[in-house]
């Protein structure tokens, strides 16, 4: 007798033996019942989630001789043709062979033929988002009035590729993806039924890699009978399906929690010398590391398929990871993942995911601990500083010993004071006017390095093509550099405020980082301008008439916007324009000249 596969053998053959579409097979169920079968139906989802069984299904409880009925007898001549595919009643189309506009009009002809000998004719259509445009288009009027006798069944597995049309016309039912525990109980049943023994863990290891299809479920058991002979076994299975051990996944996570490259490296070096694939491997990675964040979060949360079952493996596990140590580290393996689709080295992708995670700083448990300790050990030691300085000059002021400092005056480390200068006041005056946080710990300083780095910036600047940047740059001037900051100097507050913008900053930190090798902080300064005399006939001052750069741009004329587009590129849409007659009244508190006579 010719061999069957498992997936056809035991394809369901009534609405009650569906598995895990329970919302699908009760409402159809009830539309039979009822007499409300309609005359388009659309079922998407996954594959092997049972589409084309539920229309065979279907066809069959509306063809068959003790129906309409939800469970067809699944005996009669109807019955066992629908089965098989040899009725003349039911039409299953493969849209993938059968795309084009020629099909789908010998379509519409057949359906003005009766049923030969059944209720209904049930047209099953396949893949139907591999149809053309064209086809979809020459569908549409038949499948929204189609002769009584007619049922449409679309089967899809990428729904989004169904034009808005088609999916009005039809009732749509969404097939999801099947639970691993209904796989796993399917499977079981199966086995009893062909006489085979299978241990409960290779079950349930071939429902996880089913991922929610029942057909592949079935097929990889079917190999796996045929390879086994009389058990199925865990091992047996992960060689069927090319997977990793846990010994080896379990290996490479202990060297990533104790940051042991070297081992980690090694473990994978062994995997991928056994033909095992990359992909897989930082796959099974990622799917044991999800099963042990979720179980330190949450333990086994019901519902919850993880890809480790062993709670007592998981507890092990999860006690070498922080709870801060899961996204770099899925992170490094997505971005491998990414990588993995395009390269052709797949082993280089892999050791950089492992390199990456084991140089990452903080976030394994180990590493989180005496991390914690010095910060804590840190804060203390300033605490009691601050706290010895405080209580000194709490003796002083007691003593007298202490004057408060006057305006324009600052305090030393020691408790003494220091009166400002008049350039040192100015010069804190602009600081203040930087961004926040850009102030230096100490005064910055005029070095022949920090001149020879203010020319290479400027230089650089000019060489890439950043004109805008530099545009600005260039009217500043160079303040002075620590360790840690560089400073820039400005007599025009309005550019300064323009620099302190995070795209100029940010193109400027770059550039100071790689010029110096060093990262640097920008900090922009404004130097105070003396204010000169005041005219005596200077006129009582009067609110100006401001306009946006923006405003003023759209009302030039298109001949005159090409001067100005590359001063509002420099200062933002948000720049403030006074119109020239604004400013007639007086300039430096001179008079407006006197109009000829």
């Amino acid at each position: 007798m010719e061999y069957v596969a498992l997936y056809r053998k035991w394809r369901p053959k009534g609405f009650s033996e569906l598995v895990g579409q329970e919302h699908v097979s009760r409402t159809l169920s009830q539309a039979v019942v009822g007499g409300r079968v309609g005359h388009a139906y659309l079922f998407s989802g996954p594959r092997g989630t049972g589409k084309t069984s539920t229309a065979k299904i279907l066809a069959k409880a509306l063809n068959c001789e003790k129906g309409p009925t939800t469970e067809p007898c699944n005996e009669c001549e109807s019955c066992r043709r629908i089965s098989d595919g040899t009725s003349m009643d039911v039409m299953e189309i493969d849209a993938a062979s059968n795309r084009g506009i020629d099909e789908i009009r010998e379509l519409r002809e057949t359906v003005k033929f009766a049923p030969t000998t059944g209720r209904y004719r049930v047209y099953i259509i396949d893949e139907v988002h591999m149809l053309t445009s064209e086809a979809f288009n020459a569908l549409l009027k038949t499948l929204e009035e189609p002769p009584p006798q007619v049922v449409f069944i679309l089967a899809t597995t990428e729904l989004q590729k169904v034009p808005p049309t088609i999916q009005s016309r039809c009732q749509r039912y969404d097939f999801k993806r099947i639970a691993a525990k209904d796989i796993e109980a399917r499977l079981r049943e199966v086995a009893e039924a062909s006489g085979v023994a299978a241990d409960g863990a290779a079950l349930s290891l071939v429902a996880r890699e089913a991922d929610g299809g029942l057909r592949d479920a079935l097929s990889t058991l079917d190999q796996c009978i045929s390879l086994a002979g009389d058990r199925v076994t865990e091992p047996l299975v992960r060689e069927i399906l090319g997977l990793v051990g846990r010994e080896s996944i379990l290996r490479i996570l202990r060297a990533l929690a104790a940051k042991d490259a070297k081992d980690a490296l090694e473990a994978a070096g062994e995997v991928l010398a056994e033909g095992k694939d990359a992909k897989q491997l930082v796959t099974e990675l990622i799917a044991e590391l999800r099963a042990v964040m979720v179980y330190q979060a949450a333990g086994v949360p019901e519902g919850t398929e993880l890809y480790e079952t062993d709670e007592a493996a998981l507890k092990k596990t999860s006690a070498l990871f922080s709870s801060d140590s899961f996204l770099p580290m899925f992170r490094a393996l997505h971005e491998a993942l990414v990588e993995l689709r395009w390269t052709t080295e797949p082993r280089i992708a892999v050791e950089t995911a492992l390199l990456s995670i084991c140089r990452s700083s903080g976030g394994m448990a180990a590493m989180a601990e005496p991390a914690a300790t010095a910060a804590t050990q840190d804060s203390e030691a300033k605490i009691r500083m601050l706290a010895a300085r405080i209580e000194a000059l709490e003796k002083k002021v007691v003593s007298g010993a202490a004057v408060l400092p006057r305006a324009g005056a600052s305090l030393r480390s020691d408790g003494s004071h220091v009166k400002k200068t008049p350039a040192a006041a100015t010069s804190q005056k602009g600081s203040s006017t930087g961004t926040a946080g850009a102030a230096s710990e100490t005064a910055f300083v005029k070095t022949e390095a920090g001149e020879a780095l203010w020319k290479q910036l400027l230089a650089a600047l000019e060489k890439d093509g950043e004109k805008v940047v530099r545009a600005c740059v260039v009217n500043g001037m160079f303040g002075g550099m620590t360790n840690q900051s560089f400073c820039v100097r400005f007599t025009s507050a309005f550019l300064a405020n323009r620099l302190k913008k995070d795209d100029f900053r940010n193109v400027l930190e770059a550039y100071l980082e790689r010029l110096s090798g060093n990262p640097l902080r920008l900090t922009v300064e404004v130097e105070a301008l003396s204010e000169a005399p005041k005219n005596k006939k200077e006129k009582a001052e009067k609110p100006l008439r401001e306009k946006t750069a923006k405003e003023v741009v759209e009302a030039m004329p298109p001949e005159e916007r090409a001067a100005v587009e590359p001063l509002v590129e420099i200062f933002g849409d948000d720049m403030k324009i006074i119109p020239s007659d604004e400013m007639n009244d007086g300039i430096g508190g001179q008079e407006p000249p006197p109009a000829k006579k």
